[in-house]
């Protein structure tokens, strides 16, 4: 039983004839390596998660064509719970942009905060 070995250990074991019968030949090896990519299996495990880039959270300027087609903005609320710890998820009905912040506890107060975050988000962007 073969497995999946790595390109090096496949093309060292075709170079070797230890595959009997084996019409694979150390071009076309090469070539499905430049066509395919290196097989998957044979990488999992082997490689090491890279860093993410940072999101950078810039407000970009929309355009206003869409503002003037959007000005009247309809937004639902709702909190979830995630493992137990409250969020509030906000909806808008004509553009669909979905927040959701972190509340640390749903009362009243905190919820009135988190909605009003929300709405300096909206004017930011120039919708009411």
């Amino acid at each position: 039983m073969m497995g999946s070995p790595s390109t090096n250990t496949f093309c060292h074991m075709v170079r070797n004839n230890l595959v009997n019968n084996c019409p694979v030949t150390m071009k076309s090896i090469c070539m499905a390596n430049d066509v395919f990519g290196p097989d998957v299996a044979s990488l999992q495990g082997k490689m090491t998660r890279r860093r993410p880039d940072r999101v950078d959270p810039a407000f970009v300027d929309v355009p206003p064509e869409i503002l003037a087609r959007n000005l009247d903005v309809t937004v639902v609320a709702d909190l979830m719970f995630v493992n137990g710890l409250p969020f509030l998820v906000t909806v808008s009905r004509n553009i669909t942009l979905i927040t959701v912040s972190y509340m640390p506890s749903h009362t009243a107060a905190n919820l009135r905060k988190g909605l009003m975050q929300v709405v300096t988000v909206y004017r930011r962007l120039g919708l009411t």
